[in-house]
């Protein structure tokens, strides 16, 4: 397989907006300019909501344990 690279100029504005959704996403620059090239970058996919993730990770966990402090 061939491996082809092109210089990519693109605008100040543009790259801070890149860097923004790289730092957002967790992603390299690299990543997220391979994603913006196929989608477009307004329309990548959403980051996943966070707060669902984590109470839903909460209530796998179930309740926490009680504790009887004068055994201890």
């Amino acid at each position: 397989m061939k491996t082809v690279s092109y210089t990519l100029r693109v605008e100040a504005d543009v790259f801070e907006r890149v860097e923004m959704e790289a730092a957002k996403r967790k992603k390299s620059l690299a990543d997220i300019f391979r994603d913006s090239i196929s989608y477009g970058l307004p329309a990548l996919p959403p980051i996943p909501d966070m707060h669902s993730v984590i109470s839903d990770t909460w209530e796998k966990l179930g309740p926490a344990p009680e504790v009887d402090y004068d055994k201890l």
